[in-house]
Formats: C-alpha cells, structure tokens, sequence
C-alpha cells in the first residue's frame, strides 16, 4: 500500500519550530512510505524581489538558519522527492538577472545538504499513483486552486504555495472520482519576514497531507 506524506511550504528559517515533530508524528501514525516535499523548502527572504525590511537578517545569516531547519527535517525524512517552488529557486532567478549561466550554481539538493533527496526542477507536475503534484505556482491559482486543477484536467491533483488554503475536495463524473487537496503550510506568521501576511485578513493554514493508494487524501491540520 501507498501511503504518501506531503510536505507544504516550510520556508526555512521560517518553519514552526515544533513543525517537524508534528510532520513525524503524522507519517508515523499513517505509516507512510514515501515522502514529497511540495516546494518552498526555504524562503530565500534576503534575496527575494521583494521590498525588504532594513531589520531582516542577511542572507549569510539567513542560510545558516535555514540550514538547521533543513537538516532537521533531512534527518527525520532521509529519502523524500523535492518539487522546487518559487523561493527555492531564488538563487537562480537572481543569476539570471545578471545574466550568469546556471552551471555556475550548484544543484539545490547539495547546497542545502539533501543529497539523497530527488529534485524536481520548477513547474514539474509529478506523478505517483495516478496523482498529479506540484507546487502550485503554475495552472489554476487563488482560491480552491487544486480542486480546479483537478477538475480541469480531471485528474487527482495535490499543491501548495496559497498557504491559506488547505483541505481535500472530491468531484465525480462518469469517468470516475477524482480529489484536489492543499496541504497548507508550517510557517510562523509573526515572524518579520512574513510581515507582509498582516495586511490579509487569510493567514497560514498548519498542517500537511496524507494521500493513500492515489485514490484518498486527507488534510491533517496542526
């Protein structure tokens, strides 16, 4: 039996502290046996395109931080598939603003210490049991984003990215049954780097997803 367990956005340093013991505890209470990080592993906030407060911590001081908090979850998920997301993949939108080739960077899994993850370059839609994954930043967004890929393609869809949105939504039709799930996000929102969330009355739904079989997913919340 398959049973996967779906990382959502973390964005080290930016992850709950406690958030990894809840991610273990959940793998271990469905017996999972594959895992996949949906993407954001990190946040990249000192490098971003984004206007930066001038209190935010450098970005040396930001990738030891984040380092921690990757090898923790690296040391209870040895083996896992990496989607990359929009902030993972920071450091080569960045070179490509300058124009530097991308072999000058090292691949993600080595610079963050991973090496026996699986990296899955951005916008890869992966499947694993007739379920599409991906990180969310690509095909249907906002609101019930993965229920309306799922519906669009007729196929059953997990993401994250929109870390408000979480839960799992069947649709039928003669073909069959198919699910969208949000696995949410293990964010801590009063962080300053997640200072821009204030303004929105949404903010970071906790938790992660369990899909079993391909064929039924649940959104555990924390």
């Amino acid at each position: 039996m398959s049973r996967v367990l779906v990382l959502p956005d973390c964005h080290s340093p930016g992850m709950l502290p406690k958030f990894p013991a809840f991610l273990k505890r959940i793998y271990d209470q469905w017996r999972c046996n594959k895992v996949i990080m949906i993407g954001d592993l990190v946040d990249n906030a000192a490098i971003s395109f984004h206007a930066k407060s001038p209190n935010l911590i450098t970005a040396v001081q930001e990738r030891k931080k984040a380092q921690k908090q990757v090898d923790k979850l690296y040391s209870l998920f040895p083996k896992a598939e990496w989607l990359i997301g929009n902030h993972d993949e920071l450091q080569l939108r960045q070179a490509g603003v300058v124009g530097l080739p991308t072999d000058v960077l090292v691949p993600l899994n080595y610079y963050w210490n991973v090496p026996n993850w699986v990296v899955h370059p951005r916008y890869t839609r992966l499947e694993h049991d007739g379920v599409v994954y991906a990180h969310g930043d690509t095909g249907k967004g906002g609101l019930f984003a993965a229920v309306k890929n799922s519906r669009d393609n007729f196929r059953s869809w997990v993401s994250g990215h929109h870390h408000s949105e979480a839960g799992v939504w069947y649709t039928t039709n003669e073909s069959g049954r198919v699910f969208g799930m949000n696995v949410g996000c293990g964010m801590d929102r009063d962080l300053l780097q997640f200072h821009y969330g204030v303004k929105f009355n949404k903010k970071p739904t906790l938790g992660c997803g369990v899909v079993i079989d391909g064929k039924q997913a649940y959104f555990e919340p924390m």
